[in-house]
């Protein structure tokens, strides 16, 4: 009897302190769950938690849980080991519930104990099963172990008969021995209990390593099912009814978010390599997150492209297969996105709306939390005066919800990418509600380093992403890249020695992503461009740096491939993925990026598989949401980096892709279409197209905001050599004209073209002939071109 060796290492003091009376563990066990229960129920009640001196908050109805379990569990563990059932394994759990008595109302005092009391449950449960498959041989392995497990359970005992002893003092002698003494003692006592069951768990290994293990099937079932998550489910939800018409449940579900949520996490699924990021899920820091009773943030960090977004939807298919197996609510998530066209997926007021919807029932479609039910019509009321919810709304909603649930779960992905001016907003509400809800919140955050960021979490437990840990999943999306890449015949198409350049580009791409899926991937599409085997070797030889520098490399391949229709669609599809105000479908898409700079288009839009062809891995097609995105944020920070798409040069090429599409869906006189051939620059004024429009349709404030101040020593000119005032006079912009010459023309000379422009312009060629002569009429010379044109004008040529 292992316990009772145990009980032999105690000191006398520590003897002293064991109840060696209670030898009745099936009663003692009994009056323990009892005991547990009811001091759940009262913990729910009271909303009792503490803090810890670390910053987590604590939630002691989940460790009243936990020992619930154990108990049950050990139980069960006397079921199937009848030869396992010894005297001694009274006394802990007797240690136990005496402690449990001496402090449920005293919540200062059950803060000392609580954690370490389900710690040692867990323990004696746990290490039973051991006992019962490992112990007991005629090795010198099992031999060792049980002196380990002796010691583990005298462990265990000391802390238990210290934590009595101090409980059992009167109230001058626990002031004596102040508050911080006895903690760190018990601080210590715990440690050594966790040494100690180190030194079992690498006994165990040598036991195994001898093949000494007994042979028994259910009990490496128990021990198995103890590694498994704790149920923190509340079965009263799913008999919950708000009363609702389906169609009133969705409009309140709208009203409160129309986020397309699980849209955004099916496509961040679509491409996860089975069996990669399992180095995540079983990372100690993890587990303990997510299992331990405190509330608490998981910051989840690492370099561009390293794989933080598919991390994150592996995190929530764990938790979802959770709900799924009947052990915790669903969790709520959001993936944030730097996207103009989805401004919502980087502003906390719509995250946290999100996440108020995803709390607001059971599932989607099921029945609505009162809550939910009670905001919404208050708002109805009064008419949704303040529109859709405000931050400090979604918090409250939030905590009502939160608080209605045993455990919580959020997960939000790529806080980088959320508005730098406000995501600290949404950090700070997340705080809030860890440090305010009395149910167990596990908070879940993905983001590159950014150094807001890192200051608001660097406090918390973190994982970093690095090439160590991630280097086999990197590996096996390599070697599964190459194959598929290779069997459609888009990569080494042409090698003379396929399988030894496979090898040598899975070895070379592999060693030198660094931890990066996305450099991984750029890289072999690079490669694809590429036909020759010795090109391939001298290029994976010589591997560029960083991914900055690979989009370079591939961008001017791809911008200067033959045929001028591929790369006008090259360039409009970057142009439009980086301006569009709001997520565009993929049939107007193809239309839009299918009108080259001159207007023309092909009889058909381009398709998708075209589109993607030739963006070569810039784009991907979202089948979720029928649209196209860039393929990663840093696709978009690459482009913002280079002149040509820079936000005045993409806005511009979209107006004039506007401009042309409008021409040729309506049918517009010859007078219009004149008039537009006056946009269009030199190479050399790219600048100064919108100065070109504001003439052509006299947009007189364009102008001040275009110069502001500034006055013109030279005239701009566009492809047909007519400068500003030229083209403002030929289209009769008056008031464009008046304010170019008052306040920008200066050492501008008004030449006879302008003048026969203005004479010949048929629909007010009189107001600006008498403009131009009025204030320049000094300057001006009547040429023959001028009457001819004056005489021909037919709208007023006769004044």
């Amino acid at each position: 009897d292992l316990w009772t060796d145990a009980v032999a290492q105690l000191s006398n003091d520590d003897k002293l302190n064991i109840n060696f009376g209670r030898t009745d563990k099936l009663n003692i066990l009994a009056e323990l769950h009892a005991d547990a229960e009811r001091s759940k129920q009262r913990s729910i009640e009271s909303r009792w938690k503490y803090k810890r001196k670390s910053g987590e908050t604590v939630i002691i109805r989940d460790l009243f849980e936990k020992i619930v379990r154990w108990v049950d569990m050990f139980k069960e563990v006397g079921d199937v080991a009848v030869q396992y059932d010894p005297v001694h394994a009274a006394l802990p759990w007797a240690g136990v519930r005496f402690l449990l008595q001496m402090t449920v109302n005293d919540t200062k005092k059950l803060a000392l104990v609580i954690e370490g009391l389900a710690r040692i449950a867990e323990i004696i449960c746990r290490y039973a099963v051991t006992e019962a498959l490992y112990a007991y041989g005629a090795s010198k392995a099992a031999g060792e172990l049980e002196r380990a497990i002796v010691k583990l359970y005298s462990s265990i005992l000391g802390y238990l008969s210290k934590a009595r002893q101090y409980f059992e003092q009167g109230t001058a002698g626990r002031i004596i021995r102040s508050a911080v003494l006895v903690e760190t003692q018990l601080d210590s006592g715990l440690e050594d209990i966790h040494t100690a069951e180190d030194y079992v768990d690498r006994c165990m290994a040598l036991v195994d390593r001898n093949g000494s293990v007994r042979n028994n099937e259910e009990l490496m079932r128990l021990l198995t099912s103890m590694d498994a998550p704790l149920r923190r489910m509340d079965d009263n939800l799913k008999n919950m009814q708000d009363n609702l018409q389906a169609s009133r449940r969705n409009e309140i579900a709208q009203w409160l978010s129309p986020e397309k949520y699980k849209e955004h996490h099916n496509q961040a699924t679509k491409d996860v390599l089975p069996g990669t990021g399992q180095w995540l899920l079983s990372d100690p820091v993890f587990r303990k997150w997510k299992d331990e009773s405190a509330s608490s943030i998981l910051w989840l960090h690492g370099i561009v492209g390293s794989g933080k977004s598919k991390l994150v939807s592996i995190v929530i298919e764990d938790a979802l297969k959770s709900f799924k197996a009947g052990n915790s609510p669903q969790p709520v998530f959001f993936y944030c996105a730097r996207n103009s066209a989805e401004t919502a997926r980087s502003d906390p007021k719509a995250i946290l709306a999100s996440l108020a919807r995803q709390l607001s029932s059971l599932e989607p479609g099921k029945p609505l939390l009162k809550p939910a039910v009670d905001l919404f019509e208050k708002e109805e009321a009064e008419g949704f005066a303040s529109g859709r919810l405000q931050i400090e709304e979604s918090c409250q909603l939030i905590m009502q919800l939160i608080e209605l649930y045993p455990q919580t779960t959020v997960i939000i992905d790529a806080m980088d990418e959320c508005d730098p001016t406000t995501r600290l907003d949404l950090l700070q509400a997340l705080e809030h509600v860890l440090q305010d809800s009395s149910s167990l919140v596990k908070v879940f955050i993905s983001s590159r380093d950014d150094q807001d960021i890192v200051l608001s979490l660097s406090n918390y437990p973190n994982l970093e992403i690095d090439s160590q840990r991630n280097s086999d999943d990197i590996a096996k999306f390599v070697k599964v890249e190459v194959e598929r890449l290779t069997q459609a015949r888009k990569l080494l198409r042409h090698s003379n020695s396929q399988a030894e350049m496979k090898t040598l580009v899975i070895d070379k791409v592999t060693e030198g992503a660094a931890g990066m899926f996305r450099w991984a991937s750029m890289q072999l599409q690079h490669l694809c461009l590429l036909k020759r085997d010795a090109d391939i070797r001298n290029t994976v030889d010589r591997l560029p740096p960083d991914l900055h520098t690979l989009y370079g490399g591939i961008y001017d391949m791809l911008s200067t491939s033959p045929g001028k229709f591929g790369a006008t669609v090259f360039k409009n599809v970057l142009h439009w993925l980086l301006c569009a105000q709001r997520t565009l479908h993929a049939d107007e898409f193809l239309t839009a990026v299918s009108i080259d700079l001159r207007g023309e288009s092909d009889p058909d839009p381009v398709s998708k598989e075209l589109v993607l062809d030739i963006c070569n891995n810039f784009v991907v097609f979202d089948s979720q949401l029928d649209t196209f995105r860039f393929a990663h944020l840093s696709v978009r920070e690459f482009l913002e980096q280079r002149p040509e798409y820079d936000q005045p040069a993409t806005n511009r090429l979209i107006a004039e892709v506007c401009l042309w599409s409008v021409l040729q869906r309506a049918p517009m006189d010859w007078i219009i279409e004149k008039r537009l051939e006056d946009v269009t620059p030199t190479a050399s004024m790219a600048s100064s197209t919108g100065l070109f429009v504001s003439c052509v349709f006299d947009f007189e404030e364009q102008i001040e905001h275009i110069l502001g101040k500034n006055v013109l020593a030279t005239p701009y000119v566009n492809i047909y050599g007519r400068n500003h005032l030229h083209i403002a006079a030929r289209n009769g912009s008056c008031a464009t004209l008046a304010c170019l010459l008052t306040k920008h023309g200066c050492g501008t000379k008004l030449t006879a073209d302008v003048v026969e422009a203005a004479a010949g312009n048929q629909r007010n060629g009189k107001e600006v002939l008498m403009l131009l002569l009025d204030r320049r009429g000094a300057d001006v010379t009547i040429t023959e071109e001028v009457v001819k044109a004056a005489a021909g004008n037919e709208g007023n040529g006769k004044e």
